[in-house]
């Protein structure tokens, strides 16, 4: 689309042109400019013009110099300044006009070597009257060669001279047919009077650091805001915005899209009040600090309450629960507020069944899960300090009860019946193109999320469970997990280790034991063989983070999704297989003591014991998978072997034993999806080929994962595959990334493309 710039060096180069039987080429393009109008748009023109040349101040960089200089550039007797052979220089001569270089007696000595180019050059400027272009002139006056609306009077140009930068960007169609009065082209210069006067609360948009758009935005915003920031203060304009009155609202609304990204209003905000009872308590945050404090004291008081814990946090989420929609929220500011929502979800977990061990394990698949992954998410969002303590202590009162009373039903369960956990078992032969991956301490509650991102990125997963062995310890369960089961036998020592081949199966040698079933254990670059591979480090993580575990879920889990669909898109059947689940408590599980010299020799872990023969025990004890005269102790509920643990394993609980099994298929990889974009200063025209109905999204910084920067979101492409979007202007210069996904589905890319946002 052309643009007003477009049209000036159109007409520029159009000067050139001379009647070639009677006349020369001209030996330069004078450009008077009296009034300076056209100096705004001078650096862009440079980009299109290699030869214009600027009167002034020697300048190689800008190409500008004194006369005598321009007379010898024109003559391209300057080293370093060149341009095409068939076009003359222009010369640009502000706050000068024509009649200046005419009058030869007249004219200044600074001045005197272009006088020639008076009579073998020629004048640019209004072609019938043989007059200078003035700015509004050239835009809008009878012979315009665009022949905008734009009034002819003092307020009009003052906001032309202001808003002439960007105005000449513009494209000419979206110009033509409005009448560009001075409010009109403020607004071009302040496209987003919201976000602005934002800046302006936070300190960064002055009469100092941007002269010219404070001017149009003081303008509209009396005009439009009823605020003049000449005459009031920041401190006013944030009370304003608190209230949210009228056009204020919509002020608001942006502060709260950027997620309250302006330390300056935020801190004049900290200074606000609510005036009456009926007043938004959410725009100010004093009320929601002294709210966080009043809860975190509640939440550090609950164990030494009398009353229900479960219903005082269901309460207390009742009373709490409206601050996690605020945008002290979305600034980390309302923490507890967040993670009171997932203590909630913990108070309010139903029993599971103790009745039969079928409906337990039907229970803790369908909902159970779900309360750790309560407790996880509660944990990941307080992270340190008192806010974790408070909820340390939240999930001491409530969380562990529930998970010791999961763990002796189904202890008391596998007891009463004699249920075995698993065996040893004969895997069906495998498919050509079987994947088989084994991901270590998968508990049930990951793999979950695991099924929900990767059905987020188009894959179909099918989610089932099975029994893990006993003990839930990776020397046991992992080899009965592999396709090498019936491969192995229990060794003749103590050791809990089976054997292969009369070797325990330490990583190489079940690796061996595994190829000896007919699998791969390494990607070949035929990808046809049944393949088992290991991937995840959940359990390797658990025993080193403890609770903190917690917090590098999310990482953890986005590492697997490459990889599972990787295979999946290249036509395989995958599986994902686990060996155990744990048990997860800050502050540590509750103790079993465990008198010395009761177990043998290193027969102890951290929910496993293995005693000396004869020795009696109340903790209930079950026989190992692999050879089942060997009876091994589990402590009673969620209790540990060792004092101060907060990640373990070995024992019985639902979460240790009821083990996920997810099958993922996923269709196979298309042509990749390009990103096609072209800027015009801060608008963006996007082209993705065969992307209709995609969404274009471009966020902050070159993560994919940053926040959105378009003041609606994400944008849908059209038929074409095609979109256009304005960028806030405060993101001029950054680096952004460009993704495109499906509808509903921002976090499975189809394509990402790092820019810098042009200016």
């Amino acid at each position: 689309m052309t643009t007003p710039l477009d049209a000036l060096a159109e007409a520029l180069r159009d000067c050139r042109k001379y009647a070639s039987g009677a006349e020369a080429l001209p030996e330069a393009i004078l450009w008077c400019d009296p009034g300076g109008e056209f100096a705004p748009v001078l650096p862009a023109l440079r980009v299109r013009l290699s030869q214009l040349l600027s009167f002034g101040a020697y300048d190689p960089v800008t190409r500008s110099g004194p006369a005598l200089w321009l007379r010898a550039a024109s003559a391209r007797q300057v080293a370093g300044i060149e341009w095409p052979a068939d076009e003359p220089a222009i010369i640009y001569l502000p706050e000068l006009g024509r009649e200046v270089l005419r009058g030869v007696e007249d004219c200044p000595a600074e001045l005197a070597p272009l006088v020639w180019f008076a009579v073998a050059g020629t004048f640019f400027g209004q072609p019938r009257q043989a007059r200078d272009w003035s700015l509004r002139g050239f835009l809008a006056a009878q012979g315009s060669p665009i022949n905008l609306d734009i009034p002819d009077d003092k307020a009009t140009r003052e906001a032309l001279g202001r808003a002439a930068r960007q105005l000449f960007a513009e494209p000419i169609e979206t110009l033509k047919g409005r009448r560009l009065d001075a409010a009109a082209l403020d607004a071009l210069l302040v496209p987003d009077l919201d976000s602005d006067m934002l800046r302006w609360i936070d300190g960064t948009l002055t009469p100092d650091t941007d002269p010219e758009r404070f001017t149009a935005f003081a303008a509209l915003a009396a005009k439009q805001l009823g605020f003049n920031p000449r005459r009031r203060s920041r401190q006013e304009a944030a009370a304003r915005l608190a209230q949210r009155e009228k056009r204020w609202a919509k002020v608001w609304d942006r502060f709260e899209d950027r997620y309250g990204a302006y330390e300056g209003v935020v801190n004049l905000l900290r200074e606000e009040a609510p005036q009456s009872m009926f007043e938004g308590r959410d725009a100010y945050p004093s009320v929601n600090l002294a709210a966080e404090n009043k809860l975190r004291s509640a939440l550090l008081s609950l164990e030494s309450m009398a009353q229900d814990k479960a219903a005082v946090l269901l309460e207390l989420d009742a009373r709490h629960g409206w601050r996690r929609e605020t945008v002290w929220a979305r600034r980390s500011e309302a923490r507890l507020a967040q993670a009171l929502e997932h203590l909630a979800a913990v108070a309010g977990a139903p029993v599971l069944p103790s009745h039969d061990m079928q409906a337990l394990a039907d229970a803790y698949l369908g909902e159970g899960w779900k309360v750790d992954w309560a407790a996880m998410r509660a944990l990941d969002i307080a992270r340190t300090g008192a806010d974790r303590e408070a909820v340390t202590t939240a999930l001491r009162v409530v969380y562990l009860p529930w998970l010791d009373g999961g763990a002796v039903a189904l202890q008391k369960l596998a007891a009463e019946s004699n249920a075995t956990f698993a065996a040893p078992a004969k895997m069906p032969p495998p498919s050509s193109r079987a994947a088989l991956l084994f991901v270590d301490g998968l508990r049930m509650d990951l793999a979950q999320r695991l099924t929900a991102q990767l059905r987020a990125k188009g894959a179909t997963v099918k989610v089932g469970s099975t029994w893990s062995g006993f003990p839930t310890a990776t020397a046991t369960c992992k080899p009965l997990a592999s396709p090498a089961a019936l491969l192995l036998a229990a060794p003749s020592t103590d050791d809990l280790v089976p054997c292969y081949e009369g070797k325990p199966t330490q990583k190489p040698i079940l690796l061996k034991a595994i190829e000896a079933a007919g699998w791969c254990t390494s990607e070949s670059l035929l990808g046809g063989e049944p393949l088992w591979l290991e991937i995840g480090r959940f359990d390797e993580r658990g025993h080193v983070l403890g609770a903190d575990l917690a917090t590098q879920a999310h990482d953890l889990l986005n590492e697997l999704v490459e990889t599972v669909l990787r295979l999946a898109r290249q036509g395989r059947r995958v599986r994902i297989v686990t060996d155990h689940g744990w048990l997860l408590m800050p502050g540590g599980l509750p103790y079993a003591p465990l008198v010395a010299g009761l177990t043998v020799a290193g027969g102890k872990g951290h929910r496993v014991a293995t005693l000396k023969e004869g020795v009696p025990t109340t903790y209930p004890r079950f026989p190992w998978s692999w050879d089942k005269s060997v009876m091994l102790a589990a402590p009673t509920g969620a209790r540990v072997f060792y004092s101060g643990i907060e990640y373990a394993h070995s024992g019985v609980s639902p979460q240790e034993c009821i083990l996920p099994v997810l099958d993922v298929t996923a269709e196979t990889e298309t042509a990749p999806v390009v990103i096609k974009p072209i800027w015009r200063r801060l608008r963006l025209n996007v082209e993705v080929p065969g992307g209709a109905g995609l969404m274009l999204d471009v966020r902050l910084g070159s993560d994919s994962s940053g926040e959105s920067i378009l003041p609606r979101g994400a944008r849908q492409l059209d038929d074409l595959g095609q979109v256009g979007v304005l960028i806030p202007d405060e993101y001029e210069g950054k680096q952004v990334c460009l993704v495109v996904h499906p509808p509903n589905a921002p976090q499975d890319l189809r394509a990402r493309l790092i820019a810098v946002v042009e200016g």
